[in-house]
């Protein structure tokens, strides 16, 4: 008896084994109920590999808010799937951890995706998809794509007047974030970026560049070119009817315009004076609690699957978003050039400031904007006032 005991008994600890071991959880917070399908989507391979389960939980409400509770009290999930621009409050607070890419997988991500997930030099999370607004056209009225904003400007004022009730270019002009590549076109800035850390105390929304890209705004007002009430709803509601020859958009748009009967085109948006338009770049990414006890783990799911390239591939196929890695790129846009064409976009664009005093920017910047579009107040005055309120926000929460 003890001799079959002794044969029967490593037998079954090779199936018990494993399957006590999955009592370790590896956490997983996200809003996205399509993210959550991608990831366990990956996590079978990882939990048989790893002998730990993964437990992915949507929250809908507050979910930084509840992330920073649970975390300051070392609780909460291991990996947070968040936007870029909560990563500064969230390393000033000492919650999140730090992260050193391998050589291989930092090479496949573009400069832009790593930007945004950077805080003071140093790299807070990994990047899994990019966002960023580009010039949609009906190919019917624009069969080329001028170069130049300048160009754009007098082909959409010949339209505009053509009898046709026809309109060259429209878009949401009061909007700070459409009109941001327009105004970061030739230098402006919001804050200062030196070497991969933001100084907020350098506010460059009143400087040559940006005064270059309000006085264009202007011009298209006073043109005619554009009519200063026009907003995202009128400009959007004109190309799917195929009577707007161009418009500032971004891929949220792609669903509305595959389903109308336009043939329809993206490009990067025009330079100004010669120089590239730079939109606001947005991007989600994977971020580990500082606090956690399986830091390590949790970094190597993120590495070794979510943002693998199949990772990538996966997140891309449940919840279409550009993504942050330039061999996802290629290959996904054989299928989809619109893709494609919001990439070369992005890759000109700058990363949406990920620091918590970019809250005192969107209101001082849009009231400046709707100065200079209704002729309330000329550029300069309006960028003056806009900057000294957004210093002056700034020095008082410092």
């Amino acid at each position: 008896m003890k001799k079959l005991l002794s044969l029967i008994l490593p037998a079954v600890m090779l199936y018990v084994t494993p399957l006590c071991a999955l009592e370790k959880t590896l956490s997983i917070w996200t809003s996205n109920e399509n993210v959550k399908k991608a990831i366990l989507s990956m996590a079978a391979q990882f939990e048989k590999e790893y002998q730990t389960k993964v437990e992915v939980n949507v929250l809908n409400k507050d979910l930084t808010t509840q992330f920073k509770t649970a975390a300051l009290t070392s609780k909460g999930p291991d990996i947070l799937c968040w936007a870029h621009d909560v990563i500064g409050e969230l390393a000033e607070s000492g919650l999140i951890e730090p992260i050193t890419l391998p050589p291989s997988l930092k090479n496949q991500f573009l400069p832009v995706a790593l930007n945004a997930f950077t805080y003071n030099g140093k790299l807070f999370g990994y990047p899994y998809d990019l966002e960023a607004v580009a010039l949609i056209y009906n190919k019917a009225l624009l069969p080329n794509v001028p170069t130049s904003l300048e160009a754009l400007a007098k082909l959409a004022k010949e339209i505009n007047n053509n009898g046709k009730n026809q309109y060259g270019f429209l878009y949401d002009l009061n909007n700070f974030f459409f009109s941001f590549p327009i105004l970061a076109s030739n230098g402006g800035y919001i804050f200062k970026d030196r070497s991969g850390s933001l100084d907020v105390t350098d506010i460059g929304l009143d400087n040559p560049g940006t005064l270059a890209g309000a006085k264009f705004i202007s011009y298209l007002v006073k043109e005619g070119i554009i009519p200063p009430s026009t907003d995202r709803s009128i400009a959007f509601d004109k190309m799917k009817a195929g009577s707007l020859a161009a418009t500032i958009d971004g891929p949220w748009s792609l669903s509305d315009m595959r389903k109308s009967n336009i043939k329809y085109g993206i490009a990067p948006i025009p330079s100004l004076n010669g120089m590239v338009a730079r939109p606001f770049v947005g991007s989600h990414g994977f971020i580990v609690r500082r606090s956690s006890a399986n830091r390590e783990l949790a970094k190597e799911f993120i590495e070794n699957y979510l943002v693998s390239f199949e990772g990538i591939v996966s997140l891309y196929k449940n919840d279409p978003r550009g993504p942050s890695r330039s061999d996802a790129i290629a290959q996904l846009s054989k299928d989809d050039p619109d893709l494609l064409n919001f990439m070369k976009s992005a890759e000109n664009g700058i990363p949406m400031p990920n620091v918590p005093q970019m809250g005192a920017v969107w209101g001082s910047m849009g009231s400046a904007l709707n100065l200079i579009v209704s002729g309330q107040s000329t550029p300069e005055e309006a960028l003056k006032v806009a900057r000294q309120q957004i210093y002056s926000a700034v020095a008082k929460a410092q």
